[in-house]
């Protein structure tokens, strides 16, 4: 637990200490730079999606970060670890409807996927840290080997101690149970 707190509070300066490099990409007004730093590794843009509701509000910017840029949703799920995804609020939203937004997202997964016991006991912790957040905010969403680290703003603020889990919300993102078809592709790079 202590090193979980501690990986938290690292990873809160090493996100902090990450510098905009050469091509950064901007999409729904947030720009979000070409690497990321985290655990000391440099991860790399993948792509960016901007997740639409109701046809009419722009919700969330959401880029992914890996070890190496991969197109496709294979080489996606099996580059390795630390892997980073990283979201910028649009517009504020409760924590209502934050849980409301991953309740879909699952129940879409989980009807394509298959969902383990250990994994939903996981699922309804990771809700458990879902609080409102405001209009700009960011979420840093870290997996690594050992599971998944949840920061707001760069504060941890929750981790999941379940690898598996954090590889259903990479398949979550980038497969066929991502929110839209645009969303998925945007992120995976391809448009």
């Amino acid at each position: 637990m202590l090193r979980a707190m501690l990986a938290g509070v690292c990873l809160a300066g090493a996100i902090m200490a990450s510098t905009p490099a050469r091509a950064d990409v901007t999409a729904g007004g947030v720009t979000f730079p070409d690497t990321f730093n985290v655990y000391g590794k440099t991860l790399h843009l993948n792509g960016v999606g901007v997740r639409v509701f109701y046809h009419l509000v722009d919700g969330y910017a959401t880029a992914l970060y890996l070890p190496e840029v991969a197109r496709t949703t294979e080489a996606i799920e099996s580059a390795p670890n630390p892997k980073v995804i990283y979201s910028v609020f649009l517009h504020g939203a409760s924590a209502e409807r934050m849980r409301s937004e991953y309740d879909t997202i699952h129940t879409a997964f989980c009807a394509k996927e298959t969902c383990h016991p250990e994994q939903e006991e996981s699922y309804k912790k990771f809700l458990g840290y879902l609080t409102a957040a405001d209009s700009h905010a960011t979420q840093t969403i870290v997996i690594d080997d050992t599971g998944v680290l949840l920061l707001r703003n760069n504060v941890r603020i929750g981790n999941v101690n379940d690898p598996l889990f954090g590889q259903a919300l990479i398949k979550s993102l980038v497969g066929p149970a991502s929110p839209t078809e645009s969303y998925r592709n945007a992120i995976i790079g391809g448009g």
